[in-house]
């Protein structure tokens, strides 16, 4: 473990560590542009220039392991002169378009330049190198040849993570610029991570391009909805509206990456057709009513299938796209209806682990459908229940369907038959945020929340949760849905206490035995993995 002197203060690190890695292990920030911790080390953008006592001149922190007893200082006059005359080199022939340029507040130009440039341009406007510009690479990326400052981190990207090599080197001096072969479309399923490695306004998002300026957006962490992989994100909105996801980095499940599809599956959540009150229908039409009176209407509609003699048995139909949290007082439900008729395995949840590709993506569409299995979700057999469910309902034996999602009439499996079950059913209660196919067949309709206007806990497929983060609340008077079955179930009698996602955590962990030890508040950013039973 050599030991080395940065700035005056000791660090210890591992042997292999660079001086760049072992800066930012204590909070020392050392400028850099080529650099990447998920790609290889280039060392070519030369703006992580460090003095090295007994080096005979400056190297770069970003490729220069350290060695015991090192004394590294990153901040002499010479340090500064170095780099600053480096930032200037790179700026020579850059446009001057930065109020247009979409990367504007996001542009680490922009940021060392006020930091430690802030020198005039000897370059002449009209002596400035022209390149190509807004080139379209694909739906999603756009290039602007002219910003690039040849770090070459998408070129690694496209090499070395997805192994595709769309993007190369193209002319030498100061004509050399980045392209694609032929101009050839970037259409991996990872190409939007290419605005997100470029450092300056090169490569930018197609989708995202001029929708808002970074600067009047808030940001939230989060978990990626659109697979099994749960890749860490954060969540960009504004007045309700949600413009970006994109990946935080996280070594031990998805690094810095995420794929196309879990980028642009924000969009959903932008519907606008939200059910906003709560209904129950009446006289074959579904009306508003207070909250008070669609609990106890659905609780009405409940208690028959309760009876051990009941004509009306009751089937629970849950989704691997709730939480933890809701999936456990959904499970309690179940379990006070005496019904032993639940599964989530619509909207095509499948073995979480199954990869589509050999990067992230995954087979199962669902975030949460490991933890769905270990808080048991499933009939005691572990078989699928869900064909036979609909079947029953279908022919008349299952009178009554709790539905915890939309999805099921849409579903490319069972969609048929989950249309002909829900006509026959006599009672069927809803969850749904938005506008749906079972709404037509509803006695009750629950408006519930999206993901972005919750807390709470997804298990990923390897058994990792991980908080998902709240960015504003649901419109209206809808509610997520753990409060909603918290409501019902104490309309019901049980006795659950629990008022938020911490709660009903703690609930968890004391009966589930993988869960056991888990506290929501103290579940860290790269999520907590469960225990093994027994």
């Amino acid at each position: 473990m050599p030991k080395a002197n940065i700035n005056g203060r000791e660090v210890e690190v591992e042997a292999g560590t660079t001086i760049m890695q072992a800066a930012d292990r204590i909070g020392i920030w050392i400028p850099r542009y080529c650099y990447h911790p998920d790609l290889s080390i280039a060392g070519n953008c030369r703006i992580c220039l460090v003095e090295v006592e007994g080096m005979p001149k400056l190297v770069t922190a970003c490729s220069t392991v350290v060695s015991d007893g090192m004394v590294v200082r990153t901040d002499t006059p010479v340090v500064k002169k170095a780099v600053t005359a480096v930032l200037e080199f790179l700026l020579l022939n850059h446009p001057i378009d930065c109020p247009i340029c979409d990367q504007a507040g996001e542009c680490w130009l922009q940021d060392y330049y006020m930091k430690i440039g802030l020198h005039p341009s000897r370059m002449p406007i009209s002596r400035k190198v022209r390149k190509r510009k807004a080139i379209k690479l694909g739906k999603m990326i756009v290039m602007d040849q002219e910003r690039c400052i040849l770090c070459s981190r998408c070129i690694r990207f496209c090499n070395e993570i997805t192994g595709t090599g769309e993007l190369g080197f193209f002319n030498r001096g100061n004509k050399t610029a980045i392209g694609s072969f032929d101009d050839r479309p970037i259409e991996n399923p990872y190409s939007g991570n290419l605005a997100d490695v470029c450092p300056v306004g090169a490569l930018t998002s197609n989708d995202f391009r001029f929708a808002r300026g970074v600067w009047l957006l808030q940001g939230v962490r989060s978990v990626c909805p659109a697979c099994s992989t749960g890749c860490n994100i954060q969540i960009d909105f504004t007045d309700r509206t949600v413009y970006r996801f994109f990946p935080l980095r996280n070594p031990e499940v998805n690094r810095s990456w995420m794929c196309d599809e879990g980028r642009l599956s924000y969009k959903i959540l932008n519907r606008t057709d939200r059910v906003t009150e709560p209904l129950i229908r009446k006289s074959g039409r579904l009306e508003p009513v207070t909250w008070g009176e669609a609990i106890k209407h659905a609780v009405g509609l409940l208690r028959p299938a309760m009876k051990k003699s009941s004509k009306m048995p009751a089937a629970c139909i849950g989704t691997a796209r709730g939480t933890n949290e809701e999936m456990y007082l959904f499970k309690k439900l179940l379990d006070r209806l005496g019904s032993p008729e639940i599964d989530f395995r619509a909207n095509g949840a499948a073995d979480p682990a199954a990869m589509e590709d050999s990067l992230l993506r995954r087979k199962d569409k669902n975030p949460n459908t490991t933890g769905a299995l270990e808080l048991g979700l499933l009939p005691g057999d572990g078989g699928s229940v869900l064909n036979a469910v609909l079947r029953g309902t279908r022919d008349g034996n299952v009178k009554v369907l709790y539905l915890l999602g939309p999805g099921i009439a849409d579903d490319k499996d069972f969609g048929e038959l989950a249309k002909e079950a829900l006509a026959k059913a006599s009672t069927v209660i809803l969850h749904t945020p938005w506008k749906c196919e079972e709404m037509k067949f509803a006695s009750v309709v629950f408006p519930s929340a999206t993901f972005v206007e919750k807390e709470g806990t997804f298990t990923n497929y390897q058994r990792r949760v991980q908080r998902i983060g709240k960015a504003f609340d649901p419109p209206g008077e809808a509610r997520d849905d753990l409060s909603i079955l918290l409501a019902v179930l104490k309309e019901l009698g049980e006795k659950v206490r629990a008022n938020d996602a911490a709660d009903v955590m703690d609930l968890i962990a004391s009966e589930v035995r993988s869960f056991k030890g888990l506290r929501f508040s103290r579940i860290p950013s790269g999520g907590a993995l469960l225990g093994r039973e027994g």
